[in-house]
């Protein structure tokens, strides 16, 4: 899927992000379900993944590639795991926005991202699989949420097999309101294990 800029710059965000293999991303997706169907309002969805740096441009095929070789060296064969729920900002050109969802226990190394690293506007400082985006003023919201989020069943949120993608996200009008939107573009796949080095 190739991403294509929206006319209005100034408004774009272009992002570096994690994407969990789908059965994890369904897992979450019922999460959500399960607690939009308990009340849960004033959120934006977000789409399951977790933004790791914000871009200047998009990385290459070959860029991303690297990145993904490089995190399963780091990893080695272990399983990125989910800590408590929690929130981290998020860049926006509108009201102040936090990205709510499970926390990943997982510092990236600088040298992961090879010669894309130049490409990197700022780099998250924890990382998240978002599921919603909330407005920082509303921090009723955001304690109840974090509440019912942590009540959820969480043994089975681990996954392994994952990917490494740029993603374009855009806000935009919607009478009263704004709304988001966004595409993930082609998946660098994880390989399944670290590459064996021989001298």
């Amino acid at each position: 899927m190739k991403i294509e800029a929206g006319a209005d710059k100034r408004l774009t965000f272009k992002f570096l992000v994690l994407v969990p293999h789908n059965d994890t991303r369904s897992l979450l997706r019922k999460q959500s379900d399960l607690l939009i169907k308990e009340g849960l309002t004033n959120v934006y969805p977000f789409p399951w993944a977790a933004p790791i740096a914000e871009l200047s441009e998009y990385f290459s095929a070959d860029e991303l590639k690297f990145t993904a070789r490089s995190l399963r060296e780091f990893t080695g064969k272990e399983k990125f795991s989910f800590a408590e729920a929690g929130a981290i900002t998020f860049p926006s050109e509108e009201e102040k926005m936090l990205l709510f969802g499970n926390q990943l226990k997982l510092n990236i190394p600088d040298s992961a991202y090879g010669e894309g690293r130049k490409k990197i506007k700022s780099i998250f400082s924890s990382l998240a699989v978002g599921s919603w985006l909330i407005p920082e003023a509303n921090e009723q919201q955001l304690r109840a949420m974090s509440q019912k989020y942590d009540a959820l069943p969480r043994e089975k949120l681990s996954f392994r097999t994952s990917a490494i993608a740029n993603m374009y996200w855009k806000p935009f009008q919607t009478g009263d309101g704004i709304g988001f939107k966004w595409k993930i573009g082609k998946l660098s796949w994880l390989p399944n294990k670290p590459l064996t080095r021989t001298l």
